[in-house]
């Protein structure tokens, strides 16, 4: 009983550093513009909200990731600046900014640790 109580506290003690390795992942792959890599982290259904577009509801994983890829192509993205990240129960928010020249974009994801962390919003102003 004693090593199966071990076991599970271990368990439970790495959970939130495989949610931090996964934010960290999705942060670097938002830095290098690597959309092929950022495809998994999408939920099922995604909120996306972007910058001087018709706000869309649900999108699929595929649509929110070209979506995002031909902001940062259409607005010659360069690089995001993480400025904050927070928890509160499962849910993650990441917010920062995207840089492109002189002009910056300010970026909000909403992740859900669900079998791993997804994405379920994204919000570009």
């Amino acid at each position: 009983m004693r090593k199966l109580l071990l076991i599970l506290g271990f368990l439970i003690s790495i959970t939130p550093l495989f949610a931090q390795k996964q934010t960290e992942q999705i942060v670097q792959n938002l830095q290098t513009a690597n959309f092929s890599n950022l495809l998994p982290f999408w939920d099922k259904e995604v909120e996306v909200t972007i910058l001087d577009q018709i706000n869309q509801e649900k999108q699929s994983p595929s649509q929110a990731n070209q979506l995002l890829q031909n902001f940062f192509n259409n607005k010659a993205i360069v690089g995001f600046e993480r400025n904050a990240e927070r928890k509160v129960g499962t849910t993650i928010y990441i917010t920062g900014k995207l840089l492109s020249g002189a002009i910056q974009y300010n970026l909000t994801l909403l992740l859900q640790e669900k079998n791993g962390l997804s994405i379920v919003s994204i919000r570009i102003s």
